[in-house]
């Protein structure tokens, strides 16, 4: 017979286990529902854009986009279309969120160790060589499209968990977490992909010198406990013009400025609760219910403690994130869509059977599933990988197919790959119809797998 008391430590073994899992859930829960309201939104956005470029007589949206936005300071001016700005100074805080969710991941969330990581990994590399093996294997005879091999590569994650929420509870937990998890690794390549094959023009290397070095001033202050949010924000602007003149692509600086940012908080955790423990207690013993807490000079002493002591027990990291995730998934990427995915769709000049278009197509809808399904495949069977409880194969060949969805990333991909506007107008057509088609499919799939579990 047990004692009674190593029966009470297994009993509060397993609460926190429990405890801990519910946690991770729920935080993974809200994640969900916000990407996923993200997502229908930026899907009304791009039948807007449509519409519109379709039928300017509607409205004339087009008309905004090309108009010419300047910002002088002094004798510095920049000069850029209002379409110039959004793609690459609106979305340079767009990679910057996405870059600090990676960062996020990587250091406690599911890519946080080899064993949680390894597979989701593994299926983004699978689910972005295989594309670009496949568009290239359709364009390897033509050099003007060759470049967008990195078209078909990118998922988006917003666009994938839009289109799951509408399933509600038919989606297991388990797909939706492995998805998320693959869409983040998939982010981190495509960010990599855009930086190191997609420059803008010749690179200077003098500009990159000054980045670096004013990198290294920020990382300097930060090892002296500097940290107001203000200077993130300068070197978030100075990283960015920099970065602009380089020739790298402007939106890397978000990537850059999200190295500096510290994740470490000014306080422990331990500290912490001790020191709001103390404050409660204090609080407890002058409140009064029948004096206002506005009257009440001590309580309101103790709430901006508490304020100060919150505000120590939060990195810098964690408040821009929760600052600008919202803003990133309602404002940038409908506005991205607005401003991108007016195509005019002409049946008669399209050609769903171009290399492009074929490419595009077949990468996103052929090459996502199986070089994510294979990958995984070949990491599981070699005892690399395993799968987390509740995964199994047809659920990762489903994750697969929506990871086919990929809209926002492959439409700013292709912005970039072509000089010809008539290929980067096929490839953005080709980009909606092909995401859409996974995303039918999809659904389909687990509609299916549905129907059969209940017979």
């Amino acid at each position: 017979m047990e004692s009674v008391q190593n029966q009470i430590k297994k009993i509060r073994k397993h609460y926190w286990l429990y405890k801990r899992e519910r946690n991770i859930r729920d935080t993974f829960s809200h994640f969900f529902h916000k990407e996923a309201t993200g997502g229908i939104l930026l899907f009304f956005a791009t039948i807007i854009a449509l519409v519109l470029a379709n039928f300017p007589q509607i409205f004339n949206l087009n008309a905004i986009w090309e108009k010419e936005l300047s910002i002088s300071i002094g004798d510095f001016v920049q000069r850029m279309s209002l379409r110039d700005w959004i793609n690459d100074g609106l979305m340079m805080i767009f990679f910057f969120v996405v870059s600090l969710e990676i960062k996020r991941e990587i250091m406690v969330g599911e890519l946080s160790s080899l064993k949680k990581s390894s597979l989701p990994i593994a299926a983004a590399i699978g689910g972005m060589i295989m594309p670009a093996l496949i568009y290239y294997a359709f364009n390897i005879n033509s050099p003007e499209t060759m470049r967008g091999w990195g078209i078909p590569t990118a998922t988006d994650i917003a666009f994938a968990i839009g289109v799951l929420s509408i399933l509600g509870k038919r989606v297991h937990v388990s797909l939706k977490i492995f998805l998320t998890a693959l869409a983040i690794a998939d982010d981190l390549g495509a960010i990599l992909v855009i930086a190191i094959f997609y420059p803008t023009h010749a690179i200077h290397f003098d500009m990159l010198f000054i980045v670096a070095t004013v990198m290294a001033i920020i990382l300097v202050l930060n090892s002296l406990q500097i940290r107001h949010t203000i200077l993130y924000c300068i070197t978030g602007v100075v990283l960015w013009f920099l970065v602009l003149q380089s020739g790298i692509h402007a939106t890397v600086s978000g990537i850059l400025l999200t190295l500096l940012i510290p994740t470490r908080t000014r306080i422990s955790g331990t500290k912490f609760y001790a020191h709001t423990n103390f404050l409660i207690r204090k609080f407890r013993k002058n409140y009064t219910e029948n004096k206002s807490i506005l009257a009440n000079q001590e309580c309101l002493d103790v709430i901006n403690a508490m304020r100060s002591e919150i505000a120590k027990a939060s990195s810098p990291m964690q408040k821009f994130e929760s600052a600008l995730h919202g803003f990133a998934l309602y404002f940038i990427m409908p506005v991205f869509a607005l401003a991108n995915a007016g195509v005019v769709i002409n049946f008669g000049e399209f050609n769903i059977f171009s290399e492009v278009s074929l490419g595009i197509m077949c990468g996103l809808i052929i090459g996502k599933p199986v070089g994510i399904f294979l990958f995984s495949y070949i990491m599981i069977k070699s005892g690399m990988s395993k799968f987390s409880d509740g995964m199994n194969y047809k659920l990762l060949l489903n994750a697969g197919i929506f990871a086919g969805i990929g809209f926002t990333m492959s439409m700013f991909v292709s912005n970039l790959a072509f000089t010809h506007q008539v290929y980067t107008d096929a490839a953005k057509i080709t980009i909606f119809i092909s995401s859409l088609i996974a995303g039918l499919l999809g659904v389909a799939v687990i509609l299916t797998l549905g129907k059969r579990k209940k017979n």
